[in-house]
């Protein structure tokens, strides 16, 4: 096992991780990063990526290589020879030691990056390995990424990949139809927008999500603030600056009918993605008379991931609690 005495760099040239270097960040080289060589110990006390939920991942990552095949592609060889692009999609599984993981909905977790990266260091694995301990199976989605005018690929990649599971439900041991979505940054966009009728999961024709969890989740184009320079997000979305998004159908807010129950994280002093975006998909849930749960993270920034050590602490614990009040 990995210690905080660790550095990136012992963790990512270890024979057991090098062979999944490449899905730590996808994206990004992190060789390359100044932080490369530093340790957990010290990315902690530097506050950087809320550095012990990063040896938490890495360690249940170990655990995964270490049992075998885990990371699946989502498409054949010939749709990427017709498509280079469908390559990035895959998914990691991370499976409960509960047995009782079996029958309960499993985790599709998707992290975000602005939809030009995937940090799965920091959204990912270690959300994995807390959801595990919860007892839930744990998905984790790589869509695809880069580019301009993404979408709707991720969309895509996200009914691949739950079409597959149905198809291979008794090999991986999760029970299909049954799942709940956590999406952070533009993770949260794309599980937002798999909750709408209009480019979710009904226009693909796949079963609602039982919860969603936006994690300071981007929600309404219409919410963008003139005083924010994100017109680069709406390029990479949809191809189009924010004021042009905010005239499509790609408003979440605005297409709720069937949206799942949804647990809803953000920090208040956000500086990638404004927090007003999860004050305006509470309001539309409420309005719409849909469950929710708000909360607010007192001078929090982008990025918390798993929240340790803030007022958001104990999140996965509390979105499985709100989980199972609206299973009743």
């Amino acid at each position: 096992m990995f210690t905080k005495n660790n550095s990136l760099k012992d963790i990512m040239t270890d024979s057991r991780i090098a062979p999944y270097a490449d899905r730590v960040v996808v994206g990004l080289d992190l060789s390359e990063a100044p932080f490369y060589e530093t340790t957990i110990r010290e990315l902690a006390a530097q506050h950087m990526f809320h550095g012990y939920t990063l040896l938490n991942g890495f360690n249940r990552l170990l655990e995964a290589a270490e049992e075998g095949t885990f990371l699946y592609p989502l498409y054949t060889e010939e749709e990427i020879q017709a498509d280079p692009k469908k390559a990035e999609a895959c998914f990691m599984l991370f499976p409960a030691m509960d047995p009782e993981a079996d029958t309960r909905p499993f985790l599709v977790c998707v992290p975000g990056g602005g939809n030009v990266q995937i940090w799965n260091m920091s959204e990912g694995f270690p959300i994995a390995n807390h959801f595990n301990q919860l007892g839930y199976h744990v998905v984790i989605l790589n869509y695809r990424y880069g580019g301009e005018k993404l979408y709707p690929a991720p969309l895509e990649d996200m009914a691949r990949l739950l079409r597959m599971i149905e198809e291979r439900k008794d090999e991986l041991h999760l029970n299909a139809g049954q799942y709940f979505t956590a999406g952070f940054s533009a993770g949260g966009y794309l599980v937002n927008s798999w909750g709408t009728t209009n480019h979710g999961y009904k226009a693909y024709g796949l079963p609602k999500p039982v919860m969603n969890i936006s994690v300071y989740g981007f929600v309404s184009w219409k919410g963008v603030k003139d005083d924010w320079d994100v017109d680069f997000f709406g390029i990479t979305t949809h191809g189009l600056t924010i004021k042009e998004a905010a005239k499509t159908d790609w408003n979440v807010e605005e297409h709720l009918d069937g949206f799942p129950p949804t647990f809803i994280l953000h920090g208040d002093d956000d500086h990638s993605c404004d927090c007003v975006n999860s004050y305006i998909l509470a309001d539309a849930l409420k309005e719409a008379g849909i469950p929710y749960v708000l909360e607010i993270g007192k001078g929090m920034d982008h990025g918390f991931g798993e929240a340790l050590f803030s007022s958001l602490r104990g999140w996965p614990e509390r979105a499985v609690n709100f989980l199972n009040e609206i299973s009743k």
